[in-house]
Order: structure tokens, then C-alpha cells, then sequence
């Protein structure tokens, strides 16, 4: 059976107070911290409900893949990497390597059912006791391909850690997370006298805290691990919840309603303590919920008996955790190369990455800066760095000093070379360390991509996005995560029939920046110069519920070719909502209704010949958000139309209703915008060309003077207006 949603909320509404009570629990009693993380996660992290739910009803259509499923139970052992980070503030904390391994060993002998507690299975469950073919090695390489034993151990002043994850960030006194896609990250610590560890759940995209938690004193067979806890199975059941097991009474509170999701489990009324006697019928408080059944599972490795009490997973469990590492994200792992040893040679070296020149810059002379690494075993004591722009002739710089085996330093190449503005590829390799063959070329080169920017695009600069090529001709789009980020659509348009948005809605990584950044313009060749372009934008979440929850849009500017950058607006939250209501659970289409017209001014940067700027969407995985119609032009003041420009704004004053007229256009306008004295916006709606008298209803609001912009593809013509009832 499936959780329910009833079930969820439920749970959701009373773990905290339960969890509290539990923990305070001696450890004469197990405690997991499982449950009391994913509220934490509930509470905290934006998007991850969605997250988790998106998940499960993955793993539910591959669970229910018959073909699929046994596909993944034919493969091979699947070996994943591991790493222990133990992290520690006093020396008993600090556990040595061998009992970390001592713990390697539990894991993979309980995941492969082979350890030797099997014999203690009951008849009546040895039918469904089951392994699954998941091998764990210690990390043979870190993520930057240096040798490791996978064992870091990180000092630190904390003196307990608990569910929140601190332990988990070097920042906040722990240990960061090597690359979740390639490990698996375990880490040791002190979790105060009444937690033994905690796990996290699966969801539909990889977080940077994913792994489990482990107290250093039941860590293991030996050593700082005490009895009853000091068989290593803590490890085991915590890795449970990482690969999507559920506590084994399905964390009903005794209502006998939950699940753990497995068939060949017995439905049983709670948790079991200490070591029941066998058969455990329905008496007990983790006993059976049915009388039909002999016996409760309390050996289970997710009940919470003793270490010496739990010695057996089922068929079920083990199709649940080797569906996770079968499909994405998780299947990633299986590919990893962590379990490589690093071979090294005597004389290699290498040219990893180019840190200048790259990106855009005002500056025609460049001084290249590349980073060398000495892969060789021996002292790499001097080195050939060969480089070129684009397809010009190779020049050389020559490398001496003493670079011990693996370590790296930047290399300064000089003279510096004079480049004609455009763009252009740098290009860099290593020849002849220590004046011999390179026995490893794999890794020799390196590249890097920079633009100079000589002058900027005279205004008015429009783009609505109507072509099909994307991105368009001079804009630059970064998209660091190589995941979802600004496309072209026509599922929506503020005019025309294309817009550019972003989708926040299935986008996972939250907090991950995309930017989409204009060609360079001359902002000096107008007096004035004012950014436009109109939005559209609804939350996922309830504002009321959690106001936290939101994707951001930033919109910043650089005068000096994107060395440095200005923020002149940001919006999050029901400030960047265009709609009532201002969320949905669904995924947002924008009606022609539904857009908001926005105005920056940029005459803070009136001298700038070389400016960028560029959008930025911060997404917090909520809903999709939409741009359209942006355009840097002058702002033409106010008192400034004529009859010449080819409309007229009657009557004026008004005491509701205005009308444009328009008649021998010489701008074709777009939209139209009020705005009152304090500069808000109070009004926007778009204009139809072929209505000669658009009107503008500004019924509602308050007598008073206000500011009517008129947004044509290159300019903004603005008037003052009187309502006056």
C-alpha cells in the first residue's frame, strides 16, 4: 500500500510533538531521526514536498514495470562509492579508520544478505528474506580526482549536531558533501545521548545534504560503539531510509492505517524495543495488527530493536532500494568512478583550467592565467605551457620551480597579448614535464572562451523574442548547472506570439541561478535611458502557508564588460506575483490579463558605452515566470507628447475613462501604463493597433494627479492626467 495524502497531513501536523517526546527517550530505547529530518525539510527547504511527492510517483510507475524491474534485478552487483566524513570535537569522537571500515563491512553484509545472523531468521520469514546486489567501497578518488581512502575527518567546535544538518555544512561546523551524483556521503559525529542517526529520502532531484547521519558511538563493531548499538546497524537502517524504506509499522502512531510500502511485511501496530520474544502476535505494542498473523517482523532492520535483535530485510525492501539506484537521479551512481584507484605516472602534467582570460571585458590587452597540476609522481620542476588565440600561431612560456605530486598553481603567462574586440577561444596545453614525454596527454589541454567588448549597441534596443532563433543574436545565456533555464516559448505573450520564460516548476535545483544577459549597449546615446519589459509570475505555494517560498527575478546592470555588477531590481514573493490569486498549485500559463508592466530607469548609468545587463531567475523550484517585450530606450519626460507624435489622450481631466487616439502613428505603441506621483504603478494593459481610441479605465482610484506612459518599440512618451470626480 501507498501512503495516502490524508496520512501525510496527519503525520505532518503531529511529528514534531511526537518526535520531541521520542527524543527524549534514553538509549535504552533506539531512536531514528529520519522522520523528524523530512519535517525539518518540509518546514525549510522550498520545493521539497513537490520534490518528494514527484519522487515517489516516479518510483511507483517503476515499481509497477514489470519488464523494467526485472531488467534491473538481472544486473550485476552495482558498486557505489563511499565516503565518511567524521567529524569530531573531541578525540573519542575522532573514531579511528578501522572502525569506520568495521561499518563498511556490516553494510555490505547486511545488503547482500550475508551476514551471519541469518541463521537466526525464523522459518516463517525465511521465504522473503531477501538481499539486494548493492556493493560499498571506501572512495578510491576525491571529486577532483586526487587519491583518497574515503575516510575525512574534519575537527570542529561544535559539540552535538542533531536533524537540522549542520553537520553537513563546513560553514555551519561541519563537513560539506562530496558530489552527490558520484557518492555516497556518511557522516559520523556526535548526535547527543538520545539519537542514534537519521537518514534522507529520495526525491526527484539530487540535494547537497543527501546521505545519512551516524552518532559516533554506534558507529561500527568496536571502539566508541556501545552496547546495545554496536553492531554497525544503525548504518544499515538509516541507509534504509536513504534508498526509501520506511520504518516498518509505516510511522502510524498505532492506528494500524500506515504502510511501508512492501507487501511481505506483516502490518504490525508500532515499534519493538530491546529484543521481543518469537512469535510476537498481537499483544504486544509492536505487535501484529491482525490476528491472522503469527508474528510481528521486529527482526527487521527498519524496526527498532536492538543491534543484536534486527538481522534481515525482505524480497519487497530490496526491490524498493535497488529500484533507487536503477533510476534517476540516484541510477548515477552506478557510473561513477569513485571506486577507480588513481594510477599515477612519474612525469605527468597537466593544464586543468584557464582562469583569464574569460568571459567578457573592456580590455583589448589580455594577461592569460592558466592553472598547472602536477598528476606525476615525481616533482614536476619545470613544464612547456603552450598557448594560442583561436586559430593563431602556438607561443610558448616555460615553467620552472618545484610542484610536488598532485598539487596545482596558477601560472602567470607573460608578455601580455593585444586582441582585436570580438570573440575568441584561448587555448592551453602542456608539453615536456621535467623535460620528458608527458606519459598521460588525456589531460594536457584546456580551453576557455572570452568576448571584448570594443562599443555598445546605440538605443533603443527592443527584443520580444518573435524569432525563432534562441538565443538571440548577442545575448549571452548562463546556465551553470546545465539544466533548466530561459527558453523561447509561444505558449504565452504579452504581444505577439513568443515570450521567453524559465520553468521553475520542474526545475529541482533550488537556489540555482540562470541568467540571460543583452548584447553590450550604449546607454549614452540617449539623455535619458529607462529599461521596460513586462512580466508574468505565480507562486506554486501558499503565501499564507509559507511567504519564504518564491523564485526571484534580479535584474542587474555592469558598466565595465561584467566584472562588477549593480542590482536596480528585485522581486520575490506576492511583490513579484502578477496575478489574483497570487498562487497555484498548478503550472502557470499567463493569459494577455495576466502580465504587469515594469519600469526601471537607468539614468544612474546614463554615461556608460559598454553596459550589460542581464535577468537573473533565482529558482526556488515554485512556477514558471515570463519576460517579454524588453526594451532600453529614452524616457521622453513628462508634458511632452504633441499632436505630431500621432495620438491624443482625451478627455483629460476625466473622472473614470480615458481614450487614446490614434491617428498618423509615427511610433506603433505596444502597451500602456499609469503610474501615480510616488512612481507606483498603478494600471498596465496592452494596446490594440487597430483600436483608434484605446480606452484606459482607471475607475477606483482616488482623485489625483497621475503619470500615463505610452510604450512604443523605441521610446516611452509619458503625460500628466487628472482624475477629478
Amino acid at each position: 500500500m501507498k501512503m495516502n495524502l490524508l496520512y501525510n497531513l496527519f503525520f505532518v501536523l503531529i511529528i514534531s510533538v511526537t518526535y520531541a517526546q521520542q527524543n527524549q527517550v534514553t538509549n535504552n530505547h533506539r531512536t531514528c531521526g529520519t522522520k523528524d529530518h523530512h519535517q525539518f525539510l518540509l518546514e525549510t527547504r522550498p520545493g521539497y514536498q513537490k520534490d518528494f511527492e514527484k519522487y515517489n510517483a516516479r518510483m511507483s510507475d517503476f515499481l509497477s514495470n514489470t519488464s523494467a524491474l526485472k531488467m534491473s534485478l538481472s544486473n550485476s552487483t552495482i558498486t557505489i562509492p563511499v565516503v565518511f566524513h567524521v567529524v569530531y570535537n573531541t578525540p573519542a569522537e575522532n573514531i579511528t579508520d578501522s572502525q569506520v571500515i568495521s561499518q563498511l563491512n556490516v553494510l555490505n553484509a547486511d545488503f547482500q544478505k550475508l551476514n551471519a545472523d541469518t541463521a537466526l531468521i525464523p522459518t516463517l520469514f525465511r521465504p522473503v528474506a531477501g538481499g539486494v546486489p548493492i556493493s560499498f567501497c571506501l572512495a578510491q578518488r576525491n571529486p577532483e580526482g586526487n587519491p583518497t581512502n574515503g575516510i575525512v575527518h574534519k575537527s570542529t567546535t561544535i559539540t552535538s549536531f542533531t536533524t537540522d544538518d549542520k553537520v553537513k555544512k563546513t560553514v555551519l561546523g561541519g563537513d560539506d558533501a562530496w558530489d552527490v551524483s558520484r557518492y555516497m556521503n556518511i557522516w559520523i559525529c556526535d548526535l547527543g545521548n538520545s539519537l542514534l542517526g537519521y537518514g534522507e529520502f529520495p526525491t526527484a532531484s539530487y540535494s547537497n545534504t543527501y546521505g545519512l547521519v551516524i552518532n559516533y558511538t554506534c558507529t561500527g563493531t568496536f571502539g566508541t560503539a556501545q552496547s546495545p548499538y554496536d553492531l554497525g546497524r544503525t548504518g544499515t537502517h538509516e541507509f534504509g531510509h536513504c534508498f526509501n524504506l520506511e520504518h516498518i509499522w509505516g510511522d502510524d502512531f498505532g492506528s494500524c492505517f500506515g504502510s511501508d510500502q512492501c507487501n511481505d511485511t506483516p502490518n504490525q501496530k508500532g515499534e519493538n524495543y530491546g529484543i521481543p520474544t518469537f512469535p510476537q502476535g498481537t499483544g504486544a505494542a509492536g505487535g501484529c495488527c491482525n490476528a491472522s498473523d503469527t508474528s510481528s517482523m521486529f527482526m527487521n532492520y527498519m524496526d527498532y530493536t536492538d543491534d543484536a535483535g534486527m538481522y534481515m530485510f525482505t524480497n519487497d525492501q530490496c526491490v524498493r532500494m535497488f529500484a533507487v539506484v536503477s533510476t534517476a537521479p540516484y541510477n548515477s551512481l552506478q557510473t561513477s568512478d569513485g571506486c577507480l584507484p588513481v594510477v599515477l605516472m612519474s612525469d605527468d602534467a597537466a593544464s586543468p583550467f584557464v582562469l583569464q582570460p574569460i568571459g567578457n571585458t573592456c580590455d583589448s590587452v589580455i594577461t592569460p592565467v592558466v592553472v598547472i597540476k602536477n598528476w606525476g609522481v615525481n616533482p614536476l620542476s619545470s613544464v612547456i605551457i603552450n598557448y594560442q588565440i583561436d586559430n593563431q600561431p602556438v607561443m610558448t612560456n616555460l615553467f620552472t620551480g618545484n610542484l610536488p605530486s598532485l598539487m596545482s598553481t596558477a601560472v602567470t603567462i607573460m608578455p601580455s597579448i593585444t586582441v582585436a574586440p570580438g570573440s575568441h577561444t584561448f587555448t592551453c596545453y602542456t608539453t615536456l614535464p621535467n623535460g620528458l614525454t608527458d606519459q598521460n596527454t588525456i589531460n594536457d589541454t584546456s580551453y576557455s572562451a572570452f568576448n571584448i567588448i570594443a562599443s555598445g549597441n546605440t538605443l533603443p534596443f527592443f527584443e520580444g523574442f518573435e524569432s525563432s532563433t534562441f538565443v538571440p543574436a548577442g545575448w549571452t545565456l548562463y546556465n551553470p548547472d546545465g539544466a533548466d533555464t530561459w527558453t523561447r516559448t509561444t505558449a504565452a505573450a504579452k504581444s505577439g506570439v513568443a515570450s521567453v520564460r524559465i520553468d521553475n516548476y520542474n526545475n529541482d535545483f533550488t537556489g540555482e541561478y540562470d541568467e540571460l544577459i543583452t548584447p553590450a549597449l550604449n546607454l549614452s546615446s540617449v539623455s535619458s535611458p529607462v529599461l521596460t519589459f513586462d512580466l508574468a509570475y505565480k507562486l506554486y505555494t501558499n503565501p499564507a502557508a509559507n511567504p519564504n517560498y518564491s523564485d526571484t527575478l534580479e535584474v542587474l546592470i555592469s558598466t565595465d564588460c561584467g566584472v562588477t555588477w549593480n542590482s536596480v531590481y528585485k522581486k520575490f514573493g506576492t511583490q513579484l506575483t502578477t496575478t489574483t490569486p497570487t498562487y497555484q498549485n498548478l503550472a502557470f500559463t499567463p493569459s494577455s490579463a495576466q502580465w504587469r508592466f515594469e519600469t526601471i530607469s537607468l539614468s544612474s548609468f546614463a554615461s556608460a558605452q559598454r553596459a550589460l545587463i542581464k535577468f537573473r531567475n533565482i529558482s526556488q523550484y515554485e512556477n514558471f515566470l515570463y519576460l517579454d517585450n524588453i526594451n532600453i530606450s529614452e524616457f521622453t519626460g513628462v508634458d511632452e507628447l504633441s499632436q505630431n507624435d500621432g495620438f491624443t489622450i482625451l478627455p483629460n481631466p476625466s473622472k473614470d475613462v480615458f481614450f487614446i487616439s490614434q491617428k498618423n502613428l509615427t511610433e506603433e505603441l505596444i502597451s500602456v501604463s499609469v503610474s501615480n506621483v510616488l512612481g507606483e504603478c498603478v494600471y498596465a494593459g496592452s494596446i490594440n493597433k487597430n483600436d483608434s481610441n484605446a480606452a484606459v479605465d482607471l475607475t477606483g482610484l482616488p482623485d489625483g494627479i497621475y503619470i500615463i506612459h505610452l510604450h512604443s518599440k523605441s521610446m516611452i512618451f509619458s503625460q500628466k492626467i487628472i482624475l477629478s470626480n
